[in-house]
C-alpha cells in the first residue's frame, strides 16, 4: 500500500521520483519535489530526511541545519527523544549561527527525559554528543541558558572529568586530582571526544563562583594565555641568557 499524505500525495513516490532526479544531476528538481509533497504532508517525517540528505549533499548546510531543527521538533512530537537529540547536535554542526536551547528546552520540558534502562537506576541522561559537532563552550551556553541541574562528564582520549552545574552555572569541576578552576581549566580545552550531560536534583558544593559562565570561560581563558606568553617570555630569555 503506497504512503499517503492527508491530500492523497504519493509520499513514498516522492521519494523514488527526488532519488531518480538526484541521479541524473537534476538536484533543484529534486528538491522542489519533496518541497511540494511537504506542503502536502508537512509531519510527514521521510520525506524532510530524505530533503536533508539532499540538502547536505548539495552542501547547503544552513537550509540542512534548518531542516533539522523542524525534525527535531517532529521527534520530540513523536516521543523519539535520542533521534531528536541528534538532529538539534547536527544542526549546530552544520551551522554554528543556530540557536539550539529553545529546542534542548522543549526536550525537557515538553517530554520526559530519555530514562536509563531498567534496572540500572541513576539520573536520567538528558544530553549526549560528540565534542567534533558541539563544542564545550555551546554546551555550557545551553545549560546555562536551559538553567539545568547536573553533571557534564567528557571523555577526550587521556582527559577525562566532570563539570557540576547548579541551575545552570558552572559550580565545580574535577580532573584527576585537580578540583574547581583548575580542574575545569584542563577540561575546556578538549575538542573532540564524547560528552554526556545527566540532569540530576543534587546541589553541588560551589568550588567556583562566576558571576556568569561567559565570564568564568574568558577568564580562564585569559589566565592560560597569560601562563603560556610567560613561558615563552622566559623561555626566549633563557635562550639569550646562553
Amino acid at each position: 500500500m503506497q504512503d499517503q499524505g492527508p491530500h492523497g500525495i504519493d509520499v513514498e513516490g516522492a521519494i523514488i521520483d527526488a532519488d531518480l532526479l538526484v541521479k541524473y544531476r537534476l538536484v533543484n528538481r529534486a528538491i522542489e519535489t519533496l518541497q511540494d509533497a511537504i506542503k502536502s504532508a508537512p509531519r510527514h517525517i521521510p520525506l524532510r530526511e530524505k530533503l536533508r540528505e539532499i540538502y547536505i549533499d548539495a552542501n547547503r548546510s544552513s537550509d540542512a541545519a534548518q531542516l533539522c531543527m523542524d525534525l527535531s521538533t517532529l521527534y520530540i512530537a513523536a516521543d523519539k527523544l535520542e533521534l531528536a537529540n541528534e538532529r538539534l547536535l547536527e544542526a549546530k554542526r552544520l551551522d554554528p549561527r543556530v540557536s539550539i536551547t529553545a529546542r534542548l528546552n522543549q526536550l525537557e520540558s515538553g517530554k520526559p527525559s530519555v530514562s536509563l534502562p531498567a534496572g540500572r537506576g541513576g539520573p536520567a541522561k538528558s544530553i549526549t554528543g560528540d565534542l567534533a559537532d558541539i563544542s564545550i563552550f555551546d554546551i555550557v551556553q545551553i545549560l546555562e541558558n536551559s538553567k539545568m541541574s547536573g553533571v557534564l562528564t567528557i571523555r577526550s582520549g587521556a582527559r577525562s572529568g566532570s563539570v557540576y552545574f547548579n541551575d545552570g552555572k558552572v559550580v565545580d569541576a574535577t580532573f584527576g586530582q585537580k578540583i574547581g578552576l583548575e580542574g575545569f581549566g584542563e577540561l575546556i580545552e578538549a575538542t573532540d571526544g564524547q560528552f554526556e550531560f545527566e540532569k540530576t536534583q543534587t546541589r553541588y558544593q560551589a568550588r567556583i563562583d562566576a558571576g556568569s559562565n561567559t565570564s568564568l570561560i574568558l577568564d580562564v581563558l585569559r589566565d592560560k594565555d597569560e601562563t603560556r606568553h610567560d613561558a615563552a617570555v622566559s623561555a626566549d630569555e633563557l635562550l639569550l641568557g646562553e
